[in-house]
C-alpha cells in the first residue's frame, strides 16, 4: 500500500448517481456484522460469507486488471469511518486504523495488499468502516456494505458485467440489478 495524491487520480462522483446498479448479495441478510453475544458458529458464518466478499472482489480487480484508491476523495461518504462510542474497542477497527491515516489517499494491489483488502471488507460489513474501492481505469467503484452485499457504480457496465457474471457463477454469491429513483 502507498500513499498518493488524489490529484494525480481522476474521480467524477456522479457515478454514485446512477439510474441502474449492479450488486452481489449474499442469501443470508446481516444489518452490521453480529451481535456481541452471537455464537461461535453465526461469528464463523460471518467471517466465511466476508471472506467469500473479499475473494470476490480480488477476483474482479484482478480480472480487470486494475488497482484499488481508497481515500475520503474516492468515497460517497466524507468520513472513512462511522463514528461508534465504541469503535476503538474492535481489533478489526484497531487493524485497519493502524494502516490508514485520516485524510490520505492511498493504492493497493490485490497481490501485495490482500490483508488491507479483508480488513475493510470486515470493518464495512461490521458498520464500523464506509471505505469504497475505486478502480481508476475501469472507473469501478466496488462498495461494500454492513448488509452483506457489494455495490458495483460503474461508467460503462458492459465492459465490466463479464467479470461480474465469472466470478458469481457458480458461487453462493448472487449477481442482481437494482433501479433507483434519484429525484
Amino acid at each position: 500500500m502507498i500513499k498518493i495524491s488524489d490529484d494525480k487520480i481522476k474521480f467524477k462522483r456522479k457515478i454514485y448517481k446512477q439510474k441502474e446498479i449492479y450488486y452481489i448479495t449474499y442469501k443470508k441478510y446481516w444489518d452490521g456484522g453480529f451481535d456481541n453475544d452471537a455464537s461461535l458458529s453465526d461469528k464463523a458464518d460471518f467471517y466465511r460469507v466476508a471472506n467469500l466478499f473479499s475473494d470476490a472482489i480480488k477476483k474482479i480487480v484482478s480480472a480487470l486488471n486494475d488497482y484499488i484508491v481508497i481515500g475520503n476523495k474516492f468515497s460517497q461518504k466524507e468520513c472513512l469511518f462511522e463514528s461508534w462510542s465504541d469503535k476503538k474497542s474492535y481489533d478489526c477497527y484497531n487493524n485497519l486504523r493502524s494502516y490508514i491515516k485520516k485524510n490520505k489517499s492511498y493504492a493497493l494491489k490485490c497481490s501485495e495488499d490482500d490483508l488491507i483488502i479483508d480488513c475493510i471488507v470486515e470493518n464495512n460489513f461490521r458498520y464500523l468502516a464506509c471505505i469504497d474501492l475505486y478502480l481508476p481505469n475501469s472507473k469501478v467503484i466496488l462498495q461494500p456494505t454492513c448488509h452483506s452485499e457489494l455495490f458495483i457504480y460503474a461508467e460503462d457496465y458492459n465492459k465490466i458485467l463479464s467479470v461480474l457474471k465469472e466470478v458469481t457463477d457458480n458461487s453462493e454469491l448472487v449477481l442482481s440489478k437494482n433501479a433507483f429513483d434519484w429525484k
